[in-house]
């Protein structure tokens, strides 16, 4: 199914067009996006691990624990650059922001369960992740995600962020925001 994300700040369209198109391959779930108007600023290059927010990102948080409190993070920048980290939410940890506290225990690139490559277009990027369903082990129940791109116009100072599910908020890490994938690839 093909998506179109919009602001996940406000819920409204999208200033830069942004697409996921998520399927079932059969042993990964695929998400493929297409990333319109884009300066491809991407401060760490093709780096394992770097985590690729400081620049331009598609991301995926996904898991499969009833509580939605433990899920992966997987971003990927317009240079194929990957971050996989295992993510606990702790509640908010900055009352004024509204900022998550967060758990972070990154993946090492021989553990790694994510394939994913880039390529710049004419109009942006184009970034594909495939994600191996038999290694999303954060517990026991329905497999959950959101999708997000996140745009900073050549820099690092003003962040356009979009998402599938909108948070209505700055961040994306908030749980009752993620969507069941099988409503995806049925």
């Amino acid at each position: 199914m093909k998506c179109a994300l919009t602001n996940t700040r406000t819920g409204e369209k999208a200033v830069y067009p942004t697409t996921v198109e998520i399927s079932d391959d059969g042993e990964n779930y695929v998400f493929k996006f297409e990333a319109e108007q884009t300066k491809c600023y991407c401060p760490f290059s093709t780096e394992y691990n770097k985590i690729h927010s400081y620049g331009d990102a598609c991301e995926i948080l996904i898991g499969n624990d009833p509580e939605r409190k433990t899920y992966y993070e997987i971003e990927i920048n317009p240079l194929g650059g990957l971050m996989l980290a295992k993510m606990t939410y702790c509640g908010i940890g900055n009352p004024q922001t509204l900022a998550p506290k967060l758990d972070v225990a990154f993946v090492s690139e021989e553990d790694s369960f994510v394939t994913g490559e880039a390529e710049i277009t004419e109009k942006g990027y184009r970034a594909t992740l495939k994600v191996q369903k038999d290694k999303i082990r954060t517990g026991d129940g329905e497999v959950y995600f959101n999708a997000y791109r996140l745009e900073t116009d050549g820099g690092e100072a003003n962040k356009h962020l979009f998402a599938l599910s909108p948070t209505m908020g700055n961040w994306f890490h908030k749980p009752d925001r993620y969507v069941f994938i099988q409503e995806f690839v049925k």
